[in-house]
């Protein structure tokens, strides 16, 4: 009963956030201490929908962005991860990866966009990209290093030993067998990028726009029903993800002992 209590508790911490964000996103007037809206209105979701202010661009910026960053972190850190797993000092090129982490952001920021500006990648979408994909790299390295066990290596040289050449023994022992971390890893760098603010802001000096920094927008312009309307939109896609495909959820607590 305490787990039943403490499940639905959660729950409920998790959906007021979400459900009073769509309430301000279609609010009129909400004037206090009413708990309820005193008028509704769409004419925000309207402006929004009819491609004003910029909402589609920025949306395509983001989508496209985090593809990409998700697709190269994680082929990059799944192929990075195998040869740091056979490596003599896997135990330090591990502690590398953590450095994009451990570094202070506000000195990495500005040694990033000192290095972005002198390669002329400073304010493009290429640069946003790629001063994602290095977060997004580290962290699919981190999370897919895991994989790489003696279980893994055992069934790699089994394949061999029955005459599989190395194409097959990525495409039919090692990539099935990482399917469920390999999906993890392209929704959490997703969302790496997906909710970026900071590089999307220093790097793309204003000329990129995502919905994050839209958000951000509507709020410094104190238009909150707007801004809360895009913040649907920016939470709703990846939490309508998860609710499609819910084994993301269950995969990260039962793969270390059903596969490896």
């Amino acid at each position: 009963m305490i787990r039943a209590g403490s499940t639905s508790l959660l729950c409920v911490l998790i959906a007021v956030p979400l459900v009073l964000l769509l309430l301000l996103s279609v609010t009129r007037h909400w004037s206090y201490p009413g708990l309820w809206p005193d008028a509704l209105q769409w004419s925000q979701w309207r402006v929004m929908l009819s491609g004003d202010r910029g909402l589609l661009d920025a949306l395509v910026s983001s989508l496209l962005i985090a593809v990409i960053v998700a697709v190269g972190a994680t082929t990059a850190g799944f192929l990075t991860s195998q040869r740091i797993a056979g490596h003599r000092r896997r135990g330090v090129l591990l502690m590398l990866a953590l450095l994009p982490f451990a570094i202070s952001p506000v000195v990495l920021g500005v040694t990033l966009n000192y290095g972005f500006i002198r390669l002329q990648l400073a304010a493009s979408l290429w640069g946003v990209i790629l001063a994602q994909f290095l977060f997004a790299y580290a962290y699919a390295v981190l999370l897919l290093s895991g994989f790489w066990n003696t279980r893994i290596a055992a069934l790699s040289e089994l394949a061999e030993s029955i005459g599989a050449d190395r194409f097959q023994i990525w495409w039919r022992v090692r990539l099935p067998l990482a399917a469920g971390l390999l999906g993890v890893s392209l929704f959490q760098t997703f969302l790496i990028s997906w909710f970026d603010f900071a590089l999307a802001r220093l790097i793309g000096a204003g000329r990129v726009q995502t919905l994050p920094l839209l958000v951000f927008d509507y709020f410094g312009s104190g238009d909150f029903r707007l801004a809360a309307a895009c913040g649907v939109l920016l939470v709703g896609l990846p939490l309508a993800a998860v609710l499609l495909n819910r084994r993301l959820l269950a995969w990260p607590l039962t793969a270390a002992s059903s596969r490896v």
